[in-house]
């Protein structure tokens, strides 16, 4: 369900607006790994009258449910942050690049711009590549698959005996017992 505001309108008569609005977290088209106990993305918004564009300082709230990249387990992460993004009117025409078009983002139509779409993007920026249930998590074993976390093992240690080529030496002094 895309959220769409008429920037043409609503800064006609002033240099800039700001608004507080929820939105439901399902409708923001998330990857399916993403999941929310929470119903709603809270935002607050700043949208700034530029020269050549709008400035939008945007503010997220929400908690999302990941799955931990090294025991798999589910998890709940908070989503905080703010993000500051130039919508430029103009286009970029052929040539260099400058640092400032880097950080812009061409605006197509200022009388229909989906908020919702920017706020997926945040979402999914915001989003650690590896996300962690904790920086000390141990992760699965791969030999026995057991949660490190909740069931310690020394399976890795007995394999790397079990490999070593002084393993044999042990067996002889085994045997001579």
């Amino acid at each position: 369900m895309p959220l769409f505001i008429n920037l043409k309108n609503e800064l006609k008569n002033e240099d800039f607006i700001e608004r507080d609005f929820s939105v439901p977290f399902e409708s923001l088209d998330l990857p399916v790994e993403y999941s929310s106990k929470n119903k709603n993305v809270d935002v607050h918004m700043f949208i700034f009258k530029e020269k050549d564009g709008y400035l939008i300082s945007l503010t997220i709230k929400s908690g999302v449910q990941l799955s931990c990249d090294r025991c798999l387990e589910p998890f709940d992460m908070d989503l905080q942050g703010t993000s500051n993004i130039f919508l430029s009117k103009k286009k970029l025409d052929g040539g260099e690049l400058h640092e400032d078009d880097l950080i812009a983002r061409y605006l197509e139509d200022e009388e229909n711009f989906d908020i919702s779409e920017l706020l997926r993007e945040e979402i999914l920026i915001q989003t650690p590549m590896k996300a962690l249930c904790d920086e000390n998590c141990k992760g699965i074993c791969p030999v026995c698959g057991s949660n490190k976390n909740e069931n310690p093992c020394n399976c890795e240690q007995e394999q790397k005996r079990a490999d070593s080529p002084f393993a044999k030496l042990q067996m002889l002094l085994e045997k001579k017992k």
